[in-house]
């Protein structure tokens, strides 16, 4: 039997209304308490549903409500998510962070996480051994509760926000390869161990238009050396990439990054793309409400 410990502030504000319900209907406090329990498959106790019914117990008070309902900062925030961000509970503190190289990338998810409504915390990380790194943190189980929910759920916010999960996600996992003697060859590429989520990537620039093919890039077992040392892929790593030049024009003009590191190797590229004669009468024939294309 679960607990309300157990549960997201948004199935608690539904058994409080049926409880409210319940009592308005002239039911005891006991059966209520018995009903609850049956219909919603939780544990609570009489005194819980008393306090609820008479308006002297709030469950919500110390609580931070967010706003989940789809939108362009909810749809960035679960690409990072699916990307470099991180969950935990510890002693029931319900903790979201990212801890990234790059400012500009940190503060992306920081606004997001304030245009839903909730209180990030920000900082930055010395470390002798590496490079500093910032972080971004937030607690907050209903935030916490959906992101640990159904992937289809996350998924569907993303299909209605494309351009946001996917820079989200790429702002993560992506990386842009410029050829430095024509930059024209370029190509942005993305890992991930989740095929699914690859998959879902490659739908979705698909509707913008943008292709993209997923390969196997390291199999489980493959060693690698990270600053001295070694180690192994303890599962396969993929990789989506997007190397047709119109593709790449297309995504740096339609998704791009929040970091500047990267989004300057895409302006290198798109420099050199549009500099071409027949590039440029491509360029003329699309339109596109955020760039040139």
């Amino acid at each position: 039997m679960r607990t309300l410990r157990d549960l997201p502030p948004s199935e608690v504000e539904r058994i409080q209304e049926r409880a409210r319900q319940l009592r308005e209907s002239g039911m005891s406090y006991l059966r209520i308490t018995r009903e609850l329990a049956e219909e919603f498959k939780v544990s609570l106790s009489k005194a819980t549903v008393l306090r609820w019914c008479k308006g002297t117990h709030n469950t919500f008070n110390r609580t931070k409500r967010i706003n989940l309902s789809p939108s362009p900062g909810l749809a960035y925030i679960i690409g990072v998510y699916l990307g470099d961000a991180s969950i935990s509970n510890r002693n029931y503190q319900y903790r979201v962070r990212l801890k990234v190289v790059d400012k500009d990338f940190a503060e992306s998810f920081e606004k997001a996480l304030k245009s839903i409504g909730a209180n990030p915390r920000t900082g930055l990380e010395h470390n002798s051994g590496r490079t500093d790194r910032w972080w971004v943190e937030v607690t907050n189980k209903e935030l916490f509760m959906f992101l640990k929910g159904p992937k289809e759920q996350l998924f569907e916010i993303a299909r209605v926000y494309p351009r946001e999960f996917l820079r989200g996600f790429f702002d993560s996992e992506g990386s842009v390869f410029v050829d430095k003697k024509d930059p024209r060859r370029t190509t942005v590429v993305a890992d991930n161990y989740n095929t699914e989520v690859l998959k879902l990537c490659k739908e979705l620039l698909r509707t913008l238009g943008i292709h993209s093919t997923i390969y196997l890039v390291k199999k489980k077992g493959t060693k690698v050396m990270i600053r001295g040392q070694e180690y192994q892929y303890n599962n396969d790593l993929y990789r989506i990439s997007i190397h047709r030049r119109t593709s790449v024009a297309r995504f740096a003009e339609k998704i791009g990054f929040s970091i500047s590191r990267k989004q300057e190797k895409l302006e290198t590229f798109l420099e050199a793309f549009y500099s071409h004669t027949s590039e440029k009468d491509y360029h003329k024939t699309k339109s596109y409400s955020g760039g040139r294309i």
